[in-house]
Order: structure tokens, then C-alpha cells, then sequence
């Protein structure tokens, strides 16, 4: 991979093409010109359901991703949003010291021949991250990227994802979906019963109602029961 030439033409391609499905196939052709089969541009917003995806990936690893709620455990999103500058990964190191949740997911994209990649991850406003990632069915050779290669992939992602913002996606996310007992609960909290109260009042142990809603909050993909109470009523679940 010659990551300059990637850059450059990531960033020419960008400038030019003006609708989704013209960057789209772009993005696809870059990617196949620097030996990578698949690519995957990801915008994560923080309070709305406004997320969502642009990918060549399978359709079946995509809809299997999205039904296993996998970018909760996803080691690629997690270790992007935490470091925040361009990285290697590979799912044969990652497998040896995951989760069982972890292994889960490289065992599942291992066997769509996504295997390794890169991926840049790039702040937004108002709490966005996007992610640009680049994905093999082959190893890839581990490489240290330095200052002025961190720099100039996250100046390009920064430019792709300003264009992706003022397009129409291409894939949203799908609406998250709560069960009835994780509505139940959380329509508990919006009248501000404890999780005590809400054990008692349902017949629950407390148990069950902490795990329906640690699930609410990783669906909604939100830190905190606030933020789910918010976000739920702003997609009209409560």
C-alpha cells in the first residue's frame, strides 16, 4: 500500500464527484487499486439516530453486523474512537487477546474474508466520529505510521466525511429495536423509578432490569440511561 498515493486520490476523488453513489464507486475503486477487496465509511453520531453507513462489504456480513449489534463490541470501532489517528489491525493478532464477545466478531468477519486493514478515524461536530477503513481477505505487513502520515490521512477522511455530511447516505443505520421489556423499563426510568422500584413493580429481580437496561443503552449506542431516555423519545419508542 503506497498510502500517500491512496491520500491523494482519496482526496481528488472527493473533490470532484458529487453525489453518494459517484464517491461510492470511487471509494471502490481505490480501494481495489491498493490491493484491498472491500472498504467502509462509518459516521457514528453521539445523540441521533442519524448514523450511518456506506460499504462494499457483503450484504450478508452487513446485515449480520447490524442484527448482532456488533459495532457495540466491534474491536475496530473501539480502538478507533480511542486512539483517533490512523491504524493497522488484524483480526489473527486481535482473536488471541479478545473477549469472548471479540472473538465472536473476527471469527464472523473471518469467515467474509475481512481479515485485516486500515482504518482512520476522524472527530465531527457535535460529538461525531467517522471512520474510513480499507479491508483484505490477506494479512497485512504491520507498519508504524509517523506524524506526517497520521496527519495527512486524518486531513483526508476530515475532507471525505464534510462531503458524506452535506450528502444524502447511501445505507443508514437500522432503528434500533427494543423489546417490550427493555420499553417497559425504561418507560419506568422516564418516570423516575429506580431500578429497586422497577423490580418490584414488575416482578423482576434487579438483575434482569440492570442487563434490559445495559442492553437499552448498548442498542441506542449511548453512555448512560439519560441519554437513552432522550434518544428514545426523540425516535418515538416511549
Amino acid at each position: 500500500m503506497h498510502l500517500r498515493t491512496l491520500l491523494g486520490e482519496l482526496i481528488d476523488s472527493t473533490f470532484f464527484l458529487s453525489t453518494g453513489d459517484a464517491l461510492k464507486e470511487a471509494l471502490v475503486r481505490i480501494a481495489a487499486r491498493h490491493d484491498f477487496e472491500r472498504f467502509a465509511y462509518l459516521s457514528l453520531e453521539a445523540t441521533s439516530a442519524r448514523s450511518f453507513a456506506v460499504s462494499n462489504y457483503p450484504e450478508e456480513w452487513q446485515s449480520l453486523y447490524f442484527r448482532r449489534h456488533y459495532m457495540v463490541v466491534d474491536p475496530v470501532v473501539t480502538i478507533g474512537k480511542r486512539i483517533m489517528h490512523i491504524f493497522h489491525w488484524c483480526a489473527d493478532e486481535h482473536r488471541r487477546r479478545a473477549t469472548k464477545d471479540e472473538r465472536g466478531f473476527w471469527n464472523a468477519a473471518s469467515a467474509f474474508d475481512i481479515r485485516a486493514g486500515v482504518t482512520v478515524p476522524v472527530r465531527g461536530p457535535f460529538g461525531q466520529v467517522a471512520m474510513l477503513t480499507f479491508a483484505s481477505a490477506n494479512g497485512l505487513r504491520a507498519k508504524e505510521f509517523n506524524v506526517s502520515e497520521c496527519v495527512a490521512a486524518t486531513t483526508a477522511v476530515a475532507y471525505l466525511n464534510s462531503r458524506y455530511c452535506t450528502m444524502r447516505p447511501s445505507t443508514m443505520l437500522p432503528r434500533p429495536v427494543l423489546s417490550d421489556r427493555e420499553i417497559l423499563c425504561l418507560r419506568w426510568i422516564a418516570a423516575g423509578k429506580t431500578m429497586s422500584d422497577i423490580a418490584q413493580l414488575s416482578g423482576l429481580t434487579y438483575r434482569t432490569v440492570r442487563w434490559d437496561l445495559d442492553n437499552v443503552r448498548a442498542k441506542l449506542n449511548v453512555k448512560n440511561i439519560k441519554q437513552a431516555l432522550v434518544l428514545a423519545l426523540e425516535l418515538g419508542m416511549l
